[in-house]
């Protein structure tokens, strides 16, 4: 990647909730509430240097820092001093050149802001969020919701007014999960305050109610269940006759009966689901494995936000299945280190689902990983988990009921190291000849959701992106690693 390619792809991104272009003449002060709000959101970052897009167009908008790294100082100042918490773990400046309309080499300052757990604010006391292009001012009652979102305030952890455990708990449930942990002691109470289940003032916590409330839905006053619509077909159809298969409905109670039930009625609708001839054997044509479905259940259950007022949502298609679940990415979680971080929003949930003696969940990070693998084992497109860019209040995971197109591993390992791709690079990579042929193919990606279109160049060229790329983190692939190297090798970091 060239360093005018690099150029024309930071100039293609348009303002958005993880990116922003600042003219070299802000005051240092004025750009603090915007690294605010990004890192309050889900991370991205800023090129100081650059014209916003309403004031120019094309390389016109690359105008370079020169004359005001005054400017550049202080503002490096002020972002170690002026946040609560700290900011500076989480932002880094970077020096890059890049090619102006003339011809002309300008230093433009790339401000990379990595996702926080925490929430962060200005000394000054203003907490700021990102909302589109904007730096949207929040307060209190805000504060806390963004809290719960990251999961540095657990909605789990919070009290309740209930103290009567026989009336609040189901003590059948609560007993045998007691019996198969060997608890040592029969006292009910003490059981639960040494669980983080009951407060010091022997109020029951959101979370016992969501582990073991007789009705966590009716108890909490919000929803907290599992809904499942099936439909004939790909898609809804939204005009005429609904496509539904069935009535919906919603599955309540406890959360480990929620996934139980709602495995139970998977593996119902894989045994009743039509058998096809496939690669010479029959085989139900629901090739999605039982286990992948169920860690996509008990993941959405363990980390989704409860002071979200609704339900998962599983939505089974012919092709594929979705589950959605309030809230976004908890921490530090984005879509491209999901098989390997650890981060749990309501760690009292998972560790509890966990000690269940037919546990449905393995540690945070494992079982979406086992998860990617069992559907690659059966030839299967990877679990697709959209960016929060796209799904901005919740966390959306298709698991394909597809295999894989033959040179689908291809393009895929090479979106992974070059971000985008176009007809003739996809050709080149795959020996496929025919433009026709790879225009058809990238389609159907783009009509599964795989791929996303979009532009290249500022004649309008079309590329093509995996749809769970996520910007926010933009070292992990493709162009922005390799500037991270380039500029690593020169020095340039600042």
């Amino acid at each position: 990647m060239t360093d005018k390619e690099f150029a024309e792809s930071i100039l293609t991104y348009k303002e958005s909730e993880i990116f922003d272009c600042k003219g070299p003449s802000i005051k240092p002060r004025d750009i603090l509430k915007t690294i605010d709000a990004i890192l309050n959101t889900q991370g991205g970052f800023i090129a100081m240097g650059i014209e916003d897009a309403k004031k120019a167009k094309g390389l016109d908008r690359v105008l370079g820092i020169e004359g005001f790294e005054d400017n550049v100082s202080e503002m490096k100042k002020l972002v170690e001093k002026e946040f609560e918490p700290p900011a500076q773990p989480y932002v880094k400046f970077y020096d890059f050149l890049m090619e102006d309309k003339a011809g002309e080499m300008k230093k433009v300052i790339l401000i990379f802001i990595e996702k926080s757990e925490a929430v962060h604010s200005l000394k000054s006391g203003d907490t700021y969020v990102r909302k589109g292009s904007q730096d949207v001012k929040i307060g209190s009652t805000e504060i806390l919701h963004l809290q719960y979102e990251k999961g540095s305030a657990p909605y789990e952890a919070d009290s309740t007014k209930l103290t009567d455990i026989d009336e609040e708990i189901d003590m059948d449930l609560l007993k045998n999960y007691m019996l198969s942990n060997d608890s040592k002691s029969n006292d009910i109470k003490q059981f639960l305050k040494d669980n983080g289940l009951i407060n010091a003032k022997k109020y029951l916590t959101n979370g016992a109610l969501l582990l073991f409330g007789k009705n966590p839905s009716v108890q909490l006053r919000r929803k907290c269940g599992i809904k499942i619509s099936r439909y004939h077909g790909t898609k809804p159809n939204f005009s005429g006759e609904p496509n539904l298969a069935e009535k919906p409905f919603t599955i309540e109670g406890p959360l480990i009966e929620q996934i139980e039930k709602a495995v139970e009625y998977f593996k119902k609708m894989k045994k009743e689901s039509p058998v096809a001839l496939v690669n010479s054997k029959f085989q139900s044509t629901l090739m999605i494995p039982e286990w992948a479905f169920q860690e996509a259940v008990t993941n959405a259950v363990i980390h989704r936000n409860y002071y979200i007022q609704d339900d998962i949502q599983i939505r089974i298609f012919d092709d594929h299945i979705e589950v959605e679940s309030p809230g976004t990415y908890p921490g530090f979680v984005t879509p491209q280190n999901i098989r390997t971080e650890r981060f749990a929003r309501n760690p009292i949930i998972q560790r509890t689902l966990n000690r269940f003696e037919n546990s449905p969940n393995l540690d945070i990070g494992e079982g979406v990983d086992r998860m990617f693998k069992v559907m690659e084992e059966q030839n299967l497109y990877e679990p697709l988990y959209f960016p929060a860019t796209i799904r901005s209040n919740s966390v959306l995971l298709i698991l394909f009921n597809k295999y894989k197109i033959n040179y689908w591993d291809t393009v895929n390992k090479y979106l992974d190291e070059h971000l985008k791709i176009t007809n003739a690079e996809a050709r080149k990579i795959t020996g496929v000849t025919d433009t026709v042929k790879m225009s058809r193919i990238l389609k159907v990606w783009v009509n599964q959701k795989l791929l996303t279109k979009v532009d290249t160049d500022f004649k309008g060229g079309t590329a093509y992106m995996k749809t769970s790329t996520d910007i926010t983190k933009p070292f992990a692939k493709g162009v922005a690693n390799e500037l991270k190297e380039s500029l690593e090798n020169s020095g340039n970091k600042g």
